[in-house]
């Protein structure tokens, strides 16, 4: 699904949302910083009202965090499946200059059927979108990469850490993005 020009390397990619392993690890990150901050604000402020936390305390601000972390579970699981309908998509542009993704406003069209998807997907070029997010990274900004190709993405690493998810449809795609990224951080 890529095209290679003298410009570069572009391609359209569908994404998963819910299902996405990376996507749920950082969701999973999220909730435990969650649960984690309210069971310390209630236990804080329990402390600071009457001077002392009791075993009930502690039993009670765990189970009003665990509700805190299964609202936030319900309210990505109708985002993600409902909103978005476990997917978007997003259109990516390796050149001279530098990686750049447009996660794209649109209901991609899978060139699949499979509803519960896990990597990235191949999708019929958008007719109508609007640009939602736009990243551009320099490829001088890029140190390394570091390779999910049972995930078929890539990840370009800088100094502040990951700098750009990149999703790719198939392994064609990947093989030659993986090639493309290489090529520049080594130039």
């Amino acid at each position: 699904m890529s095209s290679r020009s003298r410009d570069g390397l572009r391609w359209t990619a569908g994404v998963p949302v819910g299902t996405n392993p990376l996507i749920l690890l950082d969701f999973l990150t999220i909730e435990a910083v969650v649960f984690l901050l309210a069971w310390l604000i209630l236990l804080a402020a329990q402390f600071y009202f009457d001077g002392f936390v009791h075993l009930s305390h502690v039993r009670g601000a765990a189970v009003i965090g665990l509700d805190l972390c299964l609202l936030c579970a319900v309210f990505y699981v109708v985002v993600a499946f409902v909103v978005l309908r476990n997917r978007y998509a997003a259109a990516y542009r390796f050149d001279e200059n530098g990686a750049r993704c447009e996660n794209l406003r649109c209901f991609p069209r899978a060139l699949g059927s499979a509803f519960l998807r896990f990597r990235p997907f191949a999708v019929e070029p958008p007719q109508s979108w609007s640009k939602s997010v736009e990243k551009q990274v320099s490829w001088a900004d890029v140190s390394e990469t570091a390779e999910l190709p049972s995930l078929r993405v890539l990840l370009l690493k800088g100094r502040r850490g990951t700098l750009m998810r990149v999703y790719c449809p198939d392994a064609e795609t990947y093989a030659a993005a993986l090639r493309f990224a290489c090529e520049k951080i080594s130039a």
